[in-house]
């Protein structure tokens, strides 16, 4: 293929990336509500349920928009993310597709492998992430108050979703130990051994880590950190298995 051949499937790649968000997005905006009942579903349980697991007392919590468009911009802004979301393996289809035919068969199928890997691990964090360190961290930070006056969480609807979109991203991320292990391996900068004899400076790295993203309770802190140790030991077997 010539250069301008290359020029003009790239952008026919781009085009169909882009128009596979638009139309998801366009989806997301019509399901926007269910969505909005979905990730505002970890403060309703709190502020509705005493029992909830490792509950504080809590102050009032309420969700507002202080601008008349507001709510308009949150649906838009919810329905793309939602939209770009899905589009991911679209999109990453559409890349493969473009240079999948510099690349020999073997390597394909261990790039395959490796991308479904990285799809089951990032949506087990981001499950992770929404159903315990969410409903945690909203916990711990809405029962702060003061002593001089009685304090009611009056908190925007823009700033709740942006915080919690993040910490599912960021969830997502972190249970992507076991496929960094495998870059760095293939990469030849670990192995198996290293990993091994540098278990209890990693553990006490990822307790270190786990104090810092949860509330300041010891129970909270050992609930995010096991999760990540075991993918450590996990990410031992799997490079150790690897030739």
């Amino acid at each position: 293929m010539s250069f301008w051949g290359h020029v003009n499937e790239l952008r026919g790649r781009i085009l169909k990336s882009l128009f596979s968000v638009l139309v998801l997005s366009i989806l997301a905006y019509i399901v926007s509500d269910f969505a909005l009942h979905i990730l505002s579903n970890p403060i309703n349980e709190i502020s509705n349920d005493t029992d909830f697991p490792l509950n504080t007392p809590t102050n009032k919590v309420n969700l507002q928009v202080i601008k008349i468009t507001s709510m308009f911009m949150i649906q838009i802004y919810l329905s793309l993310v939602i939209g770009f979301t899905f589009s991911i393996p679209i999109i990453l289809y559409q890349i493969w597709r473009f240079v999948s035919p510099a690349i020999n068969k073997k390597l394909s199928f261990i790039t395959f492998i490796m991308f479904t890997m990285s799809t089951i691990f990032f949506l087990i964090g981001a499950y992770f992430s929404y159903v315990l360190i969410i409903p945690l961290s909203i916990s711990f930070f809405t029962s702060l108050s003061s002593s001089a006056f009685a304090v009611d969480y009056n908190i925007t609807l823009e700033n709740y979703l942006t915080y919690t979109i993040w910490m599912i991203f960021v969830g997502g991320l972190v249970f992507q130990l076991p496929i960094i292990s495998i870059i760095f391996k293939k990469l030849g900068m670990i192995d198996h051994n290293m990993l091994k004899k540098g278990r209890r400076y990693a553990i006490l790295g990822i307790f270190l880590f786990a104090a810092l993203l949860t509330p300041p309770d010891p129970l909270s802190q050992v609930l995010f950190a096991i999760p990540l140790v075991i993918l450590y030991e996990l990410s031992i077997i799997i490079i150790r298995l690897m030739k």
